[in-house]
């Protein structure tokens, strides 16, 4: 038992290490994308005030990337699920939640057809991914899957914009989503859009970036 424990603490070592040598590498990019958007902080409390503090039972968070939505909502969760297609990012995710003490299940997977149980989760997030994606609408439906009757999803990403560099250079399929598309992806779902709300960018004028928050329900009754 000692022994598994001394190889426990290298292993949690060995991922520490590998996230913050992930991390530095794509710190710069990520600093630049955050300074053309409203502060995290801000942002943040928003989410907290579109999803309220009650306790819920499972908590799925797709493209979790760091982990930090499941770090935000996941003592509210007795059960918390990470899925992301990129190792390396799994590994910075599970190293900063081992840093917290949060117990979460982390799994690679393809957002498309995801690795989880269908009708099983509260809530379900979208934290700033879908402009990642070729196919939004179906990312949508496919999580969709995956709610519980009456749960949540809580889709975070930006209105339309024009800043082409994110296309080129950061591999950004999609520059925003208008009120529109995402209500009509939703609809195609079978979900009810609940709420929503746009966070200005800090500095007003060109090359900025509105954060837009959506929460929207499983109409089926939650089971007893």
């Amino acid at each position: 038992l000692r022994g598994d424990r001394d190889r426990l603490r290298a292993v949690r070592a060995n991922r520490a290490e590998a996230a913050a040598a992930y991390f530095s590498k794509h710190a710069d990019e990520w600093d630049k994308i955050r300074s053309l958007h409203a502060p995290d902080a801000v942002v943040e409390d928003a989410l907290r005030a579109a999803i309220g503090e009650a306790a819920f039972n499972a908590l799925l968070d797709l493209g979790t990337g760091t982990g930090r939505m499941i770090s935000l909502f996941g003592p509210q969760a007795s059960r918390r699920v990470g899925v992301d297609a990129s190792h390396a990012m799994l590994a910075v995710a599970r190293a900063n939640l081992e840093r917290e003490s949060i117990p979460v299940e982390l799994r690679q997977g393809d957002i498309y057809a995801l690795p989880v149980e269908r009708d099983a989760f509260d809530l379900v997030i979208l934290h700033q991914v879908l402009h990642f994606l070729d196919d939004p609408a179906r990312a949508i439906r496919e999580a969709a899957h995956a709610l519980a009757p009456g749960g949540r999803m809580l889709i975070v990403d930006f209105a339309p914009h024009d800043l082409e560099f994110l296309r080129e250079t950061q591999a950004h399929r999609r520059l925003g989503f208008s009120v529109a598309q995402i209500d009509g992806w939703l609809a195609e779902a079978g979900l009810r859009g609940e709420r929503r709300r746009d966070i200005a960018p800090p500095v007003k004028g060109g090359g900025q970036l509105t954060v837009s928050i959506v929460v929207a329900r499983d109409p089926r009754p939650k089971k007893s």
